[in-house]
């Protein structure tokens, strides 16, 4: 069967990566291109399975919904799929919908959004199917199943209409043996058209593992990863980085793990093997910063480690331990640990949320006065958002807000108690102004224009949200 796999363009007032907060997908600087991770596994394993498969980025093609359509509309499917995100997830879907109906071929829709809001999707959208959770083994039975007329029923992990109303199929079990899973299809996609604003040229993404058992209450991850760290050896990592870099040319590399550096041994024996290949490639990763030791990091910059992001989220150690739980040893530890990052030539990346459902003033105000304090080369301050089916969505029950469109990342969206959204908003803001406007930050955002040019723009975004 002739597949086609669409990551649809985003909204024209913002950027949307789909494959960031688990799935769920987040509003990001419009400088920032990461490819469809998830569409590329998912060609992979059709192509292996003998599928003839197609991937259309839009949203790297800078193609918008007229465009994108009209590119496809010669070209005979079998059926159409779409990725999707929490903020954007009307157009993706009835985009691809109506590019299935367009060629009268079945479309089903891919990502966490969907996985957990498919009575939503099935009702109210022309989409046919709902792949919930990990999509490869997913995919090729269904495509299986419609290319040779076999009953849908015998498919895992797959939601659909029948008889007027909706099937949810038995949920699929984690992929154990993650080594098995051939590599992302990158012959399918526009690799030169990738970028992030502090890499210079094309770059790509890895995902080295799944999972994380950290269970953050509002997590995306966990939802569509599992809680079980679940990772790939350093020989497979390794040879696909190997790929990456003598195949494709392509020297820069965003590991995309919830949880990079769990297993220490196993990045230590990833730096080993990139030294002994003689790479000469750069790569940034996120973590607990409560997973790094000086050693590791040591081993990480001779790797070719540019850029670590890290979780601290909150300076309020009840707040942590209720909906966090990545906690940090002690304030004094981790700013240790990123002075150490710093000293070897690692840029770091601090996240922090405002907004938890108690949070006072005087907390986030603390959240930001550690921020200041650790000083990271960047800091990202985020709204608390309830995304459908983690458990702080359960918590908050039918106060739970369902305007999907706001749940940008950065856009508060009425969880917090204290605060009306609009005094959230400002508080970001705030945060924000702080961190970045003193005299020193100033001076090291001079020496970084592009880079200065791209906070400015998200700044002035904040602003119009209101």
């Amino acid at each position: 069967m002739r597949v086609l796999l669409v990551n649809p363009p985003s909204p024209r007032d913002q950027r949307v990566s789909r494959g960031l907060m688990g799935g769920f997908g987040m509003a990001v600087n419009e400088d920032l291109i990461y490819p469809p991770l998830n569409l590329a596994y998912a060609a992979a394993v059709l192509r292996k399975r003998g599928h003839d498969v197609e991937i259309l980025d839009a949203e790297a093609e800078d193609l918008d919904r007229a465009a994108t359509i009209e590119r496809v509309r010669a070209t005979r499917y079998g059926a159409v799929g779409c990725d999707s995100s929490t903020t954007t997830i009307e157009s993706d879907l009835s985009l691809a919908a109506e590019i299935a109906k367009l060629h009268g071929v079945p479309s089903f829709a891919i990502g966490a959004q969907v996985s957990y809001t498919s009575d939503r999707v099935l009702t109210g959208t022309g989409i046919d199917y709902v792949l919930r959770d990990e999509v490869e083994d997913t995919v090729v039975d269904l495509i299986d199943a419609l290319e040779k007329g076999r009953d849908i029923a015998t498919v895992e992990g797959v939601s659909y209409r029948k008889d007027g109303g909706i099937v949810h199929n038995p949920a699929r079990k984690k992929i154990v043996d993650l080594d098995a899973i051939p590599f992302p299809a990158r012959d399918l996609l526009k690799n030169e058209r990738y970028r992030i604003p502090d890499m210079v040229g094309p770059m790509t993404t890895v995902q080295s593992s799944r999972g994380c058992p950290i269970n953050c209450t509002y997590c995306g991850y966990t939802l569509s990863q599992g809680l079980r760290f679940r990772s790939r050896s350093a020989d497979n990592v390794l040879a696909e980085l190997c790929e990456v870099r003598r195949k494709y040319g392509i020297k820069n590399v965003v590991f995309r793990d919830p949880l990079f550096s769990a297993n220490k041994q196993r990045i230590q024996d990833l730096c080993a093997g990139i030294v002994r290949e003689k790479l000469d490639i750069e790569w940034q990763c996120e973590t607990a910063i409560k997973c790094l030791d000086e050693d590791l990091l040591s081993r990480m910059r001779e790797a070719g480690c540019v850029s670590i992001s890290f979780g601290v989220e909150t300076a309020d150690p009840e707040l942590g331990a209720k909906y966090s739980n990545s906690k940090i040893k002690s304030e004094e530890w981790a700013k240790a640990m990123i002075s150490k990052a710093k000293s070897l030539g690692i840029r770091t990346r601090g996240f922090f949320m405002l907004g938890f459902p108690e949070e006072t003033l005087p907390q986030m105000r603390d959240t930001v006065r550690m921020a200041l304090n650790l000083d990271p080369d960047s800091a990202q301050f985020t709204s608390v958002t309830p995304y459908p089916g983690t458990p702080m969505w359960h918590d908050m029950k039918e106060k739970a807000p369902s305007d999907y469109a706001k749940f940008d990342g950065h856009t508060p969206v009425g969880v917090n108690e204290n605060l009306s959204t609009e005094e959230l908003a400002a508080e970001i803001r705030r945060a924000y102004r702080k961190f970045y406007l003193r005299p020193k930050r100033i001076l090291d955002q001079l020496k970084q224009p592009k880079r200065l040019l791209s906070r400015v723009r998200h700044y002035i975004t904040l602003q119009q949200s209101d």
